[in-house]
């Protein structure tokens, strides 16, 4: 990427004056260009023509067109007049530069040197991203565990870090929002701008469970041209998918709004002999969001953000005793309860932006809304005998507040940021298990019930900084450091049900605590040449400890600990048309947070486990030729867990199971896609036809600490081809081509992960 390189002499505002053309030197027209973190931006008019004002400094601005593979420049100006001519190539001959948020400003993805994966709204359709679910392998080193035939029911895991615990290994953003549980993330993606995966520790930057990884998702903002789409998805165990998107202006040049909506249902992939019912189970939900932006001056804006998501899961965790089971007899249960699941989940947000020529300021204030309920009883002993059930239900309120100051869009040797977050968290849960009237083998009083009330208070600040500074004008040094504090107060009663009559076992107790954390961050990067970066890095994050209640031997666990190296390299090579980037990793989990016992009878969540993982990542994007796009990501992984204290059932007694592997960490994980499209040029409407296959190889993983069960190696075929025009795209595909069936889940319980599925997607676009 060619540098435009002029001395500054001035402060005061010039012109720039430039034509963006195609490689044939036609002029594009409606082409956008962002000054990256400002509010300075234009289009070109029919001619391809834009005129721009900026004060004398050096900025970097994107230039993008539909069709067109984007480009980010480093733009010096000076007190004389710029003219620039900018060639975009069509994106069938070249790779886009693609601008991420990861380091909370706007970079460019291949030159911020950090383990960080981009995919835009295009490449989650292309790839059928549907949910959080649909993530494992689309970037190295990260796996989604398909935990229980629900929405809300998936485990993020990055590097080995998932262990088992109360909190979150990876932290999920939406827009700058932090979402406090598993389950609150946005599930069914709608609307959605780009989803950025950053991958080890963030702590200095996004701070609480950004303990191996963050997941950023960003939904599309509000623009100044109006546009829209409406898209329908129909498939095989009816599946069907209603999407609608909306932009438009309210008031020209000053108040923009951008809403999408979506509902979605999925009939049953299981059977219950016991229930006697071949439609055991079926996912209906429904989700919108509305983004809102005023433009206050020319240097604050203000931008509204809000989330809605209610599910409705029949059939969920639909696990059986044995791995035995769940592959001689696929896609059963056989419990003796529905299992319906009920879900909602609303976010609200206000961002005010200052964008000043000292320093730019953003204040993000936030508030959450989660509840997740059974409708009845749901069965815990995955048989057909009536032994143990449970039910429960939760509401979780989060208030927070980000206060962030960054340097200026006019970059000098010194880029910084500075803030503070706060929260306030309060959640009340209910926890009822039945022990039913096949429960006197055991136990002759049952049938009876336990329940258990709890209320959590929380309430952190945290402080954070990061600066960069240019050594030389090839070498510059990152460092940050972030520091903690969390304040923790669980109450609970327990009581005790039988024949309707209620004894309590405990009133309201209170336990609290306060957590500390500082988690630096280190990087060192060097610019081989103009499209080559070469880095080295260290980071560290924390996940927040907790509360065992009622147990006096271990009331409390401490945060669990991460300590990451690595060295990357990321080039855009062959005129743009091949990215290659390489990352070797090691990572090291300390005072694991894992749910134990010592005696056999009463658990606990305790610090016993130390592992270390280090592997090697690799992406590729290339286009060898025209209109032939082929991209591939893979990981290796060696976890080996130098401590790990479990209580052994056989000999009563605690063993380490030191040398073992990470669960749910795949030795070995690829993910290979290649589209190849043909264009109609005779059509006035941008013709084309599209071919895509993708291979997915996930290598053996571990299914227990003790690692006496593992899911083997298996391979998968996705395909996809189609049609695609200016105003409307039909698409057909089919995932998991063969049907291959795997355990998705197997600790304690197991479960098989979905089934072939097929169906088609037609897209109507303004």
């Amino acid at each position: 990427m060619a540098m435009l390189c002029l001395v500054v002499t001035s402060n005061f505002a010039q012109n720039i004056e430039g034509i963006i053309t195609s490689e044939k030197g036609e002029p594009v027209p409606f082409a956008n260009i962002i000054v990256l973190n400002s509010l300075k931006g234009t289009a070109t008019d029919l001619d391809g023509k834009f005129t721009l004002k900026l004060n004398s400094g050096k900025y970097q601005i994107q230039f993008s067109a539909i069709g067109f593979a984007s480009k980010i420049k480093n733009i010096v100006v000076t007190e004389e007049k710029i003219n620039l001519v900018i060639t975009l190539s069509d994106q069938t001959e070249s790779l886009g530069e693609v601008l991420v948020t990861s380091n909370k400003i706007e970079t460019d993805l291949q030159k911020t040197p950090l383990a960080v994966t981009a995919l835009n709204s295009k490449q989650l359709k292309e790839y059928r991203v549907w949910s959080i679910s649909d993530l494992t392998a689309l970037a190295p080193s990260a796996f989604t565990i398909e935990h229980g035939n629900s929405t809300g029911s998936n485990f993020l895991n990055f590097r080995g870090a998932m262990g088992f615990t109360n909190e979150q290994s990876v932290a999920t953003y939406v827009d700058g929002v932090y979402q406090f549980d598993f389950y609150s993330a946005p599930l069914n993606f709608n609307n959605i701008d780009r989803v950025e995966i950053l991958r080890g520790p963030q702590g200095t930057l996004y701070g609480r469970n950004a303990f191996g990884g963050v997941l950023n998702v960003i939904t599309k903002k509000p623009t100044n041209k109006t546009t829209g789409f409406v898209e329908v998805d129909f498939g095989n165990y009816q599946q069907q998918r209603y999407s609608l998107g909306f932009n438009t202006p309210l008031i020209q040049d000053k108040l923009f709004v951008n809403t999408g909506l979506q509902l979605n249902k999925r009939g049953a992939v299981y059977e219950n002999p016991t229930l006697d019912t071949k439609d055991f189970d079926g996912k209906e939900g429904y989700s919108g969001n509305l983004n809102m932006k005023y433009i206050v001056s020319d240097k604050w804006t203000l931008d509204f953000t809000s989330r809605y998501e209610n599910n409705k899961d029949k059939g969920a965790y639909p696990w059986v005793a044995t791995d035995s089971i769940a592959l001689n007899e696929p896609y059963k249960a056989f419990g003796n309860y529905d299992n319906i699941e009920k879900r909602t989940n609303f976010n609200a947000s206000i961002a005010a932006k200052y964008y000043g020529e000292t320093f730019n300021f953003t204040s993000i204030t936030a508030f959450l809304d989660y509840k997740n309920w059974f409708e009845d009883k749901y069965d815990f002993d995955f048989t057909a005998s009536k032994l143990i059930s449970g039910d429960t239900w939760n509401k979780q309120n989060q208030i927070t507040q980000e206060f962030r100051f960054t340097s200026p869009a006019n970059e000098s040797k010194l880029n910084w940021t500075v803030g503070s977050y706060l929260f306030l968290d309060k959640s009340k849960s209910k926890y009822t298990t039945y022990y039913e009237e096949d429960f006197t083998l055991f136990d002759s009083t049952a049938p009876y019930s336990t329940i258990t009330n709890g209320v959590k208070d929380n309430m952190g600040i945290a402080f954070f900084g990061q600066a960069n500074y240019a050594l030389t004008p090839k070498l510059d040094v990152t460092l940050g450091a972030r520091y903690d504090m969390e304040h923790r107060k669980l109450t609970q009663n327990s009581s005790y049900e039988k024949d309707d009559v209620v004894t309590i076992l405990s009133t309201d107790s209170s336990d609290d605590k306060t957590f500390y954390a500082f988690t630096p961050k280190f990087i060192l990067n060097y610019q081989l040449t103009d499209n080559s970066i070469l880095y080295g890095s260290y980071a560290k994050g924390f996940r927040i400890g907790g509360f065992n209640f009622g147990n006096d031997t271990n009331p409390t666990y401490d945060p669990e600990r991460s300590d990451n190296y690595d060295i990357g390299i990321k080039n855009n090579l062959w005129n743009n048309k091949l990215k290659l980037n390489v990352t070797a990793f090691y990572f090291q989990q300390k005072d694991q947070q894992l749910t134990n016992t010592t005696d056999g009878a009463v658990y606990a969540t305790q610090n016993i486990g130390d592992m270390d993982n280090y592997g090697l990542e690799i992406e590729i994007a290339v286009l060898p030729i025209k209109n032939l796009q082929i991209d591939w990501t893979a990981s290796t992984s060696h976890s080996e867990y130098k401590k790990l204290e479990l209580f052994d059932f056989n000999t009563f007694t605690t063993i380490d199971y030191k040398g073992n592997k990470a669960i749910y960490t795949p030795e070995y994980q690829s993910m290979i896609a290649a589209q190849y499209s043909v264009s109609f040029p005779k059509s006035n409407q941008n013709l084309k036809a599209f071919v895509r296959t993708e291979f997915k190889y996930i290598g053996e993983y571990q299914l227990d600490f003790e690692n006496s069960n593992s899911q083997e190696a298996f391979s998968m075929l996705n395909t996809r081809f189609g049609i695609s025009s200016n105003h409307i795209d039909l698409a057909f595909w089919v995932r998991n081509l063969t049907d291959k069936r795997y355990l998705s889940w197997g600790y304690g319980s197991y479960m098989l992960g979905s089934p072939r599925m097929w169906g088609a997607t037609l897209t109507t676009k303004l």
